[in-house]
């Protein structure tokens, strides 16, 4: 679901495996890759400071690539930088809206909120609170029926 993501601006390596990355809507987060990279064999080559250090931004920005071919989504990078701010529900939150195809008004509808709401949960500006992730699975549940 393109539309309600978001495109890199650009990217800053530093340190042996952290980014900082800004996105074209001024977002700017810190992420941490180490544990990617100890976890994947397919991120392994990332290890070598040098190959860290050519990450560049393609697919007009929805991508950020290394010349070894690996990759991650602009989406998946948001997600990890979430996680590791301590903000999981966010990004479980992010996970179900796109896992069930949903723009904002889709999601502030199928759950009772704003869009203007939806928008600051997704994008981490609001913590999600526990009410929100159950109804989050209870209309999983409904829509399953």
């Amino acid at each position: 679901m393109r539309k309600n993501t978001f495109r890199l601006e650009s990217v800053t390596p530093f340190e042996p495996h952290k980014l900082t990355i800004k996105y074209t809507d001024k977002s700017v987060i810190t992420v941490d890759l180490e544990p990617l990279i100890q976890s994947l064999a397919a991120f392994e080559s990332l290890e070598n400071t040098t190959e860290f250090a050519s990450a560049a931004i393609t697919d007009f920005g929805f991508t950020l690539e290394w010349s070894c071919g690996v990759s991650l989504d602009s989406d998946k990078l948001f997600e990890m930088a979430l996680e590791q701010a301590g903000m999981i529900a966010n990004a479980h939150f992010r996970r179900w809206q796109n896992a069930n195809c949903l723009s904002l008004t889709q999601a502030a509808q199928a759950i009772g909120l704003t869009r203007r709401t939806i928008s600051q949960y997704r994008t981490g500006k609001r913590p999600v609170p526990r009410t929100v992730s159950l109804a989050c699975k209870g209309w999983e549940v409904e829509q399953a029926r």
